[in-house]
C-alpha cells in the first residue's frame, strides 16, 4: 500500500508539473511577443505594474515565467526597481488563478481534454490552433495528475501516522508554513504545491486553517525562482528578487499572527473567507473553493497593503543588496519623427544619434579589453554586466536609427542626401560590430578562466599595446564622423594601418615563443583569438573612416 501511495503521488506530481510546463509554453506561444511588449511598455507606474504583472501571470499561468522575464527586463535596465515591485505584487495575484481553476474539481474532464489537446496539436492546420491544442493538453495533464493524487490520498485518512502528522500541523501552523515553503522550493512551482494542498484538503487530510498555513508557505517558497534567476544578474535585479522575497515573507508573517486573532473561535481572516464561500469550510464543506479563495484574497490584501509602501520596500532592499546601480537610457535622444518632413534636419538628428551609438560601442570595447587584465572575479563580473548593458543599448539604437534613416529615404530627398543616408546605414553596422567584438573578448576571457589558463607577462604587454592602438583608431574614426573631417579620417586610416602591422608582428612573436616552448599552446590559441578580435575592431574603424571619405560631402 505504501508503495502504491508513493508511486501515485510521485507520478501524479510528475504529470502535474509536466502539464504546467506544456500549458505554460503553449500559452506563451499564443501570446507571442506581445507578452514581452506589454511587460516592457505598460509599467510606467507601480500601479500599472500590478495590473500588467497580474495579467501576464494569469495569461501564462506561471508566476515563475513572469518573474524570470522581470529579472531579465530589470537586468537590461528597461524597468526600474519600483516598477518591478508593482509587477511582483501583480504576479502574486495572477498566480492564484491556477488554484481557482483547480478548485472547480473538473478532474473527470482530464482525459477528454488530453484527447482534444493531442488531436489539435497533431492535426490542426494552423500554428495558432496547434498552440491552443498544446495548452489544452497541458490543462488535461494537470487535472489528470491531480486525479491520480486524489485517488491515492483517500486511503491516507485511515492512516494513524498521517492523522497524527496533520494534528501536529493544526496545532503548529508555523510547521505547516515551513513545510509548504520547502516543498515549493524543491518542486519550483507554487501552482503545484497549491494544487496538492487543495487536493489534500478535499480528501479530508488538511483542515481549512492548516491548508491556508501551507499556502502561506507556498507563497514564500515560490520566491526561490526569482532568487535563482538573479544569481548572476546586476544589483537592481538582485534587489527586485529580494523585494519579491520580503513581500511574501512579511505577508505570510503577519497573516500567521492573524491566525491567532479569532472571531467565534475561528481565525479572523479565514472567518471572512468562509462567509463569502458557499458551505462551511471549517466543517469540510466546499473546502477546495475556500482554500483557493483564501489564496486569492490573501495576495490581493497583501498587494493593497504593500502598494503604498513600494517606495519604502525599494529603500529596504537597497540596504540589503548594496552596490552602485548604473542606469543607461535605452531610448533615442535626438531622433524626432516630426522632422522627417525636413530631411536635412532629420539627417542631422540621425548623425547625432549615430555618434551617441558610437560612444556606447567604444565604451563596450574598452570594457571588454579591461576584462582581459582583471583578475578579481567580482570585478570581472561587473565589467561583463556593463558590457551586456551597452550591448542592449547599441542593438536598440542601431535598429531605431536604421528605421529612422529608411523613413528619411522614403521622403523626397536629393541624390547627395541619398548618398549620405546610404553611408549612414553602413556606418551603424560597423559601429555595432565594434561593440559586438567586446562580447567575443568576454567569451575568450571566460574560456581562459574556466580552463585555468595563464598569459605570460609578454603576452599581456602585447595585448595592452595593440588595444591602445585599436582604441586610438576607433576614437579617431568616431571623431572624424562627429566633426565630418576628412583629415581626421586619414589619421584613423593611418592608425588602423599600425594596428595591422603590430598585430602581425605580435602573431609572429607568439609563434616564435611557441617554437621555443615558452608558451602553453592552449593559452596561445586564446591569445591569437584576442589579437584577431582586436584587429577586426580596427578593421571596422577603418570601414567607418573610408565611408566618410567615400561620401565626400565636405
Amino acid at each position: 500500500m505504501t508503495t502504491n501511495i508513493f508511486f501515485g503521488v510521485f507520478g501524479g506530481l510528475g504529470l502535474f508539473l509536466f502539464g504546467m510546463k506544456v500549458m505554460s509554453e503553449g500559452l506563451q506561444k499564443i501570446a507571442g511577443s506581445g507578452m514581452r511588449k506589454i511587460l516592457g511598455l505598460l509599467t510606467k507606474t507601480t500601479l500599472s505594474g500590478v495590473a500588467v504583472g497580474a495579467g501576464v501571470t494569469a495569461l501564462v499561468q506561471s508566476s515563475s515565467v513572469t518573474t524570470i522575464m522581470l529579472i531579465g527586463f530589470v537586468q537590461a535596465g528597461l524597468i526600474g526597481l519600483k516598477q518591478s515591485i508593482g509587477i511582483i505584487l501583480g504576479a502574486n495575484i495572477g498566480t492564484t488563478i491556477t488554484g481557482q481553476i483547480i478548485a472547480f474539481k473538473i478532474h473527470k474532464y482530464a482525459l477528454p481534454l488530453i484527447g482534444l489537446g493531442v488531436a489539435l496539436n497533431f492535426f490542426a492546420p494552423k500554428k495558432k490552433l496547434r498552440y491552443v491544442g498544446q495548452s489544452i493538453l497541458g490543462f488535461g495533464l494537470i487535472f489528470f495528475g491531480l486525479a491520480v493524487m486524489t485517488s491515492v490520498f483517500g486511503p491516507l485518512k485511515q492512516s494513524p501516522e498521517f492523522r497524527q502528522l496533520f494534528v501536529t500541523f493544526s496545532k503548529n501552523p508555523l510547521l505547516a508554513v515551513l513545510t509548504g515553503a520547502i516543498l515549493t522550493m524543491v518542486v519550483q512551482s507554487s501552482s503545484a504545491t497549491v494544487g496538492i494542498t487543495i487536493v489534500l484538503a478535499g480528501a479530508g487530510l488538511l483542515n481549512f486553517t492548516t491548508a491556508f498555513a501551507v499556502i502561506l508557505g507556498d507563497n514564500i517558497g515560490t520566491t526561490i525562482t526569482a532568487q535563482l534567476a538573479a544569481i548572476n544578474a546586476n544589483v537592481t535585479a538582485k534587489r527586485a528578487a529580494w523585494a519579491h522575497t520580503l513581500f511574501n515573507v512579511i505577508g505570510a508573517g503577519y497573516m500567521l499572527i492573524l491566525l491567532h486573532v479569532k472571531i467565534q473561535g475561528q481565525p479572523i481572516f479565514l472567518y471572512f473567507i468562509n462567509l463569502i464561500t458557499p458551505g462551511n469550510a471549517f466543517a469540510g464543506q466546499n473546502i477546495e473553493r475556500a482554500v483557493a479563495n483564501s489564496h486569492s484574497f490573501f495576495n490581493i490584501l497583501n498587494c493593497i497593503i504593500f502598494l503604498p509602501l513600494a517606495g519604502f520596500l525599494a529603500f529596504v532592499v537597497t540596504k540589503i543588496v548594496r552596490g552602485d546601480v548604473e542606469y543607461i537610457k535605452h531610448d533615442t535622444k535626438y531622433l524626432d519623427k516630426r522632422m522627417l518632413v525636413t530631411p536635412e534636419i532629420a539627417i542631422g538628428q540621425a548623425k547625432k544619434e549615430i555618434v551617441r551609438l558610437a560612444h556606447f560601442a567604444k565604451e563596450q570595447l574598452s570594457l571588454g579589453i579591461d576584462s582581459i587584465f582583471t583578475h578579481k572575479h567580482r570585478v570581472r563580473e561587473q565589467l561583463f554586466d556593463k558590457i551586456k548593458r551597452r550591448e542592449e543599448v547599441v542593438n536598440h539604437l542601431e535598429n531605431e536609427i536604421a528605421t529612422f534613416i529608411i523613413r528619411i529615404d522614403q521622403q523626397s530627398i536629393t541624390e547627395e542626401q541619398s548618398r549620405t543616408t546610404a553611408g549612414y546605414l553602413h556606418l551603424i553596422h560597423d559601429l555595432e560590430r565594434i561593440g559586438d567584438i567586446s562580447e567575443n573578448i568576454m567569451d575568450l576571457v571566460v574560456l581562459k578562466e574556466d580552463e585555468n589558463l595563464k598569459f605570460s607577462q609578454k603576452a599581456f604587454q602585447e595585448i595592452k599595446r595593440l588595444s591602445q592602438l585599436v582604441l586610438e583608431a576607433v576614437s579617431l574614426a568616431i571623431d572624424a564622423f562627429d566633426k565630418w573631417d576628412k583629415q581626421t579620417s586619414f589619421k584613423a586610416l593611418e592608425a588602423e594601418g599600425k594596428v595591422d602591422a603590430v598585430e602581425q608582428e605580435y602573431r609572429d612573436n607568439h609563434i616564435q615563443r611557441l617554437n621555443r616552448g615558452e608558451c602553453n599552446p592552449a593559452s596561445g590559441v586564446i591569445f591569437l583569438d584576442v589579437l584577431s578580435n582586436l584587429e577586426r575592431a580596427g578593421d571596422h574603424a577603418e570601414n567607418v573612416a573610408k565611408k566618410i571619405v567615400e561620401i565626400n560631402t565636405f
